[in-house]
This record gives structure tokens, sequence and C-alpha cells, in this order.
């Protein structure tokens, strides 16, 4: 799953989860485009705010397990996940994030894999 796939999800269902983990995420549906070159005409969900991350992150604000994301300071995602982190910051929302060298890509991906195995790590340790 991607990123974009993983916050929406962890979010929307934040109750189901422990922990939130996410690389160079597409933070909003209107970013799609960037990525996908088919139309995406009948994919759209009922209602556009269960689509919108910070809108599920403001709806279950209580009840969000930890979130951490990262992106590559040569993405093309790496303003919108700026942009996201600071949404975030303004609502007070608790999460880690963190910007590396890198771009959109599997090298990146597979290099900071081991961030989000430490990260769930360090939550199932305080869980037990």
């Amino acid at each position: 799953m991607g990123g974009f796939g993983a916050l929406r999800l962890g979010t929307k269902y934040s109750s189901r989860f422990s922990g939130i983990s996410a690389h160079s995420s597409i933070t909003s549906p209107d970013q799609l485009p960037l990525f996908v070159e088919e139309p995406l005409e009948g994919y759209e969900q009922s209602s556009k705010s269960s689509e919108d991350i910070l809108d599920n992150m403001l709806r279950n604000k209580g009840s969000l397990p930890p979130i951490r994301f990262d992106c590559g300071k040569d993405d093309l995602l790496i303003e919108h996940n700026r942009t996201l982190h600071q949404k975030m910051k303004d609502e007070q929302i608790p999460h880690s994030y963190f910007e590396f060298p890198g771009k959109h890509e599997w090298s990146y991906w597979i290099k900071h894999l081991k961030d989000t195995l430490l990260f769930f790590d360090q939550i199932l340790r305080k869980s037990t």
C-alpha cells in the first residue's frame, strides 16, 4: 500500500490501528494525477471528506494512533508532505515527520523501511 492508503485508512479507521507510518505520501486525492495516467472518473468515494487525510484526522483526533511519515527532499510530493505536517502542527495532532535525501523511488523506500519497522517496534514494546 502506498503512503496515501496508509494515512487514509489509518486515520479513517483510527481505532483499528496501533500506529500509522507512511513514506512519500500523496496527501490529498487531487495529487493522484501526478502518478496516474488513466482517467480517475468512477473511482471517487461517496464522500469527498472520507478521502481527505486531514479531515479524517480532525474527525478522529481523539482516537488517532501514533503517526510518523517521511518524504525525500527531491520527491515530487515534498511540498505536499510539508503542508500536511504544518497543518497537523497547527491542529496540534501529535506526529513525527522527517525529511531525508531522496526521490519518489524504490531505493528511498527500501532505505527507510527500517524507520517504519523501528517505529512499530517501539509501539509494540510500549504495549507489553
